[in-house]
């Protein structure tokens, strides 16, 4: 079993706060990863939220990750983990 560092663990879960505030489930949201990453062999990983889906993305480059609802709502949660700042 692949174990993720503290910091990426507090980033997974300053990211996922503002998600889970505006009404967003956990067992809809996954966070995409590049598939050379680490972590991309994992299936979830465990926050204080619950546990959150992993999906390789062979379109986002090492170093780069986002959080993003299941397309269920009218409004998509989503939000950068790493990688490009969001514009608020």
């Amino acid at each position: 079993m692949i174990e993720i560092s503290s910091k990426a663990q507090a980033m997974i879960e300053h990211a996922l706060n503002p998600l889970i505030r505006k009404g967003c489930r956990i067992e809809r949201l996954a966070m995409n990863v590049c598939p050379n990453s680490p972590i991309a062999q994992m299936d979830k990983v465990h926050t204080k939220y619950g546990s959150l889906r992993i999906e390789a993305n062979n379109f986002l480059p090492l170093g780069k990750s986002y959080i993003i609802e299941d397309s269920w709502r009218k409004t998509r949660g989503f939000t950068w983990v790493s990688g490009y700042q969001q514009s608020r």
